[in-house]
């Protein structure tokens, strides 16, 4: 017989087993800093007790309770390979002056090319045209490309788009409409509310620029693609798949990879929401040994510097990388410099490593500072810690990231140049030796973890959300059903001009023709 005890506890695990779920995650950005966020959203989906099955760049080598991997690595390693000519200037050598580079035609063909090659590819293909493959739930990467809109379509289950940056307009346009600029950032600006004139005008141009660009180049190519791809597979699958307009504009729910506490607290949508952070492991993990030893024993604690995956030290100038070294060499902290390559006569107090474990390292309690490109992930984890941090912003969202650093108290940017080294030390000492910095990181990190629910039960629960109400529709934006036109007045400023101009004609044919023959008289 079973007691009270056991029933009850036979009951809630008869409730969950109702409750989990077979959901398809798809980061088709194959870039090591993405992996990460993939990854996040796989282990909290886990976590929570659902199946997943995810297609990815970057297979895990250990196999995972409830977790299926379709490995796609080729797709990135061709794709490099292909395009080795493009990415050989990617690197931070060659990058020192160029003003934020990606904010150009060259970066939207980048993510559309990537993205294609992914979906195109023959492993992708066969997946989707497996009609033994079905899902409750599709969790995309949104990365400025609706390409994956058909996939919710494909197996006829709720579409989450996740933005892996700060919100912005481009993503926000998908689930509503493009937000005021008057208020909103752009992506690829080093500006942040509250504008001045001129900056409100390039920020109105820049939408106008970009809104041409994504219409009239962008999703032309897109929808080719589209129609291509999923109206074969439709057929395979015999589901009916809608237009590329209706489809890029039919997610249920966006959940965007930042938080107020560090960034802008944008006016959202009803099914839009923050989840910053859950890519960052609730109980940090234990540092390697040597790390370990290394900071338990750095006395003057210690300053922890890292460009991020994509981006790499060892690509520096050497005029450049000796500088920085020299400079490092005066302080008396501990340096830890994740540097991808061997070098000989480093300064005893400085450590380089070709990997580190970055969270632990950011979670230790004798951590003085975060060097960092910017990027959200490391910015993101700077404030989870509750470390201030000192910027050195290249391109894509790393500058207005730092601006956001500098605005709330946390940071400090300096720009990339080959003698950086004097501004980075006066940056460096800044920190050190004023405690609001570290001050300012730690009330920001509160209010980072001030939720109702950590960031990771908040992506499985809207997950969840939108499989139980059947898509969320009643959370959907009016905004998407609004023409252009009507939101702008138009046919009414239209309608106003004919009625204007037909008093007008009726006013001077029934009293102009008197006005003339007074005239006459006269």
């Amino acid at each position: 017989m079973l007691n009270q005890n056991n029933l009850v506890l036979l009951l809630c695990t008869l409730i969950g087993l109702n409750d989990a779920y077979r959901i398809l995650v798809v980061f088709p950005l194959c870039a090591p800093s993405h992996n990460i966020l993939g990854k996040g959203v796989v282990n909290s989906l886990l976590e929570s007790g659902h199946e997943v099955v995810q297609l990815t760049c970057f297979p895990d080598k250990e196999n995972k309770t409830n977790l299926t991997q379709i490995d796609l690595s080729h797709v990135r390693e061709r794709a490099l390979k292909e395009n080795k000519d493009k990415y050989e200037g990617f690197k931070l050598k060659d990058l020192v002056g160029h003003k934020n580079f990606v904010d150009t035609i060259f970066f939207y063909y980048i993510a559309y090319d990537f993205q294609k090659a992914f979906l195109t590819d023959d492993v992708m293909m066969n997946f989707l045209s497996d009609t033994e493959q079905h899902f409750d739930a599709v969790v995309v990467e949104w990365f400025f490309s609706t390409l994956y809109a058909g996939m919710g379509p494909v197996f006829q289950a709720p579409l989450i788009w996740l933005g892996t940056t700060e919100a912005h307009w481009q993503v926000l346009r998908v689930i509503d409409e493009i937000p005021n600029p008057a208020y909103t950032i752009d992506m690829f600006s080093e500006t942040i509310p509250p504008f001045n004139f001129l900056e409100r005008a390039s920020g109105l141009w820049s939408i106008f620029k970009k809104y041409f660009l994504i219409t009239c180049i962008v999703e032309p190519f897109e929808k080719y693609v589209y129609n291509n791809v999923y109206g074969a597979i439709g057929e395979k699958r015999n589901v009916t798949i809608p237009s590329f307009k209706d489809a890029a504009y039919n997610a249920s729910i966006l959940l965007l990879n930042s938080h107020p506490s560090i960034g802008i607290p944008f006016k959202l949508p009803q099914n839009a929401h923050y989840i910053g952070g859950y890519h960052i492991d609730i109980k940090p993990k234990p540092l390697p040994q040597d790390f370990q030893k290394l900071m338990d024993e750095a006395k003057h604690g210690v300053i922890y510097f890292s460009m991020g995956s994509n981006l790499q030290s060892k690509d520096m100038s050497d005029n450049m990388r000796d500088s920085l070294l020299k400079m490092f060499s005066g302080f008396k902290e501990t340096v830890i410099w994740k540097f991808e390559s061997d070098l000989e006569n480093v300064p005893k107090n400085i450590h380089l490593t070709k990997w580190a474990p970055q969270q632990s390292i950011l979670a230790h309690p004798n951590i003085k500072m975060f060097i960092t490109h910017g990027g959200q992930l490391s910015t993101t984890e700077a404030i989870h810690h509750g470390v201030p941090v000192v910027g050195i912003p290249v391109y894509g969202d790393q500058h207005i990231n730092m601006r956001n650093a500098a605005e709330k108290g946390y940071g400090i940017a300096v720009d990339l140049a080959e003698n950086m080294a004097d501004e980075l030390s006066v940056a460096i000492r800044e920190i050190l030796n004023n405690p609001n910095y570290k001050n300012r990181a730690k009330e920001l990190s509160a209010l980072f973890h001030y939720r109702q629910m950590t960031p990771q039960k908040e992506l499985a629960y809207w997950v969840e959300y939108a499989i139980k109400t059947r898509g969320a529709l009643h959370l959907r934006s009016p905004a998407l059903n609004v023409p252009l036109y009507q939101k702008l007045y138009l046919d009414l400023l239209l309608t106003f001009v004919l009625v204007i101009y037909v008093l007008r004609k009726m006013f001077n044919r029934f009293f102009g023709n008197k006005t003339s023959i007074k005239i006459k008289k006269n």
